[in-house]
């Protein structure tokens, strides 16, 4: 009677009361620590991510049996389309015993040709990510009752954070030879802080040998979501350092070259999709330009001076990008990511102005100038999105240039004479020695 207490009131908890709940009628060494993380949808600041596919539902699958086919989105084992064939299997919402209909995965193997795994979009590096899931003992019916007695181990791991060892809740009632029903606890929590752009997230069994029964009795896991607070944006990243740009084909980490051969291939093959919250407008540091002025004279000076500055772009993209631009004919991707942006970047800028000095004595004059530049960080995308996710192109990108909206900076600057310039003007003048009659009085030079 406490058994099936406890069974149901850890299939139907949510994340808040998981501790409690489980603390009744569970061991402690099968409490979960991680149910309390910190992070969570209700975090300040916190965004969800957009898991693909995380309830499994695609591609669709009747019930009644198990299903070994790939999981749209995801990968087992490689990152290279859906990985090792029948990597895991599937059951059906009306198969996995799910409190809420969940169609659940299955993790076979333990072995890294067997981790479940998705690259979590629009994460970036350095972004706090809780990812909440459901999980349950293996309900094949091939499962032994003697394999989920204890429950069944597995690890969870985002790029960038611990690997977290789990193990389910135990299932005193399973029956050899007969579908179980599970014993669900929803609302399981992991967080982590994202090591790079897109971290990838895995899933993997620990069940040893007799125990899977040859992979075919292994931990479910179901509804996989998760929530992030990105990091702050960071201004201080001088334009000749951008961080390097990044390129996935579904969950596979490729090459930039690839992805920009891909976008490069047809005007419309990619859109630009800018990260406006990490793009921004901004002035250079001043840089003194041309030369320094010094009036010794006892009067005022006037004079005009030229004032030219040029600014270039900075980028890392392979020169096929044709990004940053010339001056010539705008590539495939500059089009795709002046229409992502809706402008039209000025790549290579020069200023040339005409400034008039008044010098007053015993004064400096110097000009400075600030260039206005804009950075925008985003990301190139196949468009349009294909139906199999594991096949669309995306490319990370961050490309700073002269900003057109902002005009440039010219302070006309006077003031004291350092010291030692004020030496250099009570210098002697530059001249030649009398070695003859250099005190003798000046002679008169009459033209005959």
């Amino acid at each position: 009677m406490n058994v099936m207490q406890t069974r149901a009131g850890i299939g139907m908890v949510r994340a808040a009361g998981l501790a409690a709940a489980l603390c009744l009628g569970l061991p402690a060494a099968v409490q979960p620590a991680y149910a309390g993380a910190p992070g969570g949808s209700g975090s300040a600041g916190s965004r969800p991510v957009a898991v693909v596919n995380g309830d499994f539902a695609l591609p669709a699958l009747p019930g009644g049996s198990v299903n070994w086919g790939p999981v749209q989105g995801w990968s087992v084992g490689s990152t290279a389309g859906s990985g090792t064939a029948a990597g895991v299997g599937r059951y059906a919402g009306a198969d996995s015993g799910h409190p809420d209909g969940k169609t659940a995965v299955m993790l076979r193997f333990p072995a890294a040709a067997y981790g479940f795994k998705q690259r979590l979009r629009g994460v970036r590096a350095g972004a706090r990510v809780t990812v909440t899931f459901d999980d349950s003992p293996g309900i094949a019916a091939a499962c032994t009752p003697a394999s989920v007695a204890q429950g069944q181990s597995y690890t969870v791991e985002g790029a960038g954070g611990e690997v977290s060892e789990r193990t389910t809740a135990p299932d005193p009632d399973k029956k050899l030879n007969t579908l179980g029903k599970g014993v669900w606890r929803t609302g399981q929590t992991y967080t982590f802080t994202a090591s790079e752009h897109e971290p990838l997230l895995t899933f993997t069994s620990k069940v040893p040998a007799p125990a899977n029964v040859g992979g075919n009795c292994g931990p479910l896991i179901a509804d996989v979501r998760a929530v992030q607070v990105p990091p702050p944006v960071d201004k201080t990243i001088p334009k000749t350092a951008l961080p390097p740009s990044q390129a996935f084909y579904g969950n596979d980490a490729r090459p930039v070259a690839e992805a920009v051969n891909y976008c490069s291939g047809a005007p419309g093959r990619c859109v630009f999709t800018p990260e406006r919250e990490y793009s921004y407008a901004y002035y250079e540091a001043a840089q003194v330009n041309g030369d320094t002025y010094i009036n010794c004279t006892r009067n005022a000076l006037t004079r005009t001076r030229p004032v030219a500055f040029a600014g270039r772009s900075y980028g890392d993209l392979p020169a096929t990008a044709g990004l940053p631009g010339t001056t010539g004919t705008p590539s495939n991707m500059a089009h795709q990511f002046a229409a992502g942006t809706a402008t039209s970047p000025a790549w290579a800028a020069r200023s040339d102005h005409t400034v008039t000095e008044v010098l007053q004595p015993s004064e400096a004059a110097w000009i400075e100038t600030q260039a206005g530049r804009r950075r925008t960080d985003g990301w190139f995308t196949s468009d349009p999105a294909p139906a199999d996710p594991n096949t669309e192109w995306r490319l990370y990108t961050v490309l700073d240039y002269p900003a057109t909206e902002l005009s440039d900076r010219v302070y006309q600057r006077t003031g004291p004479m350092t010291a030692s310039e004020k030496q250099r003007c009570q210098a002697d003048r530059p001249t030649a020695s009398t070695p003859v009659g250099v005190n003798n009085p000046a002679g008169t030079n009459r033209s005959s």
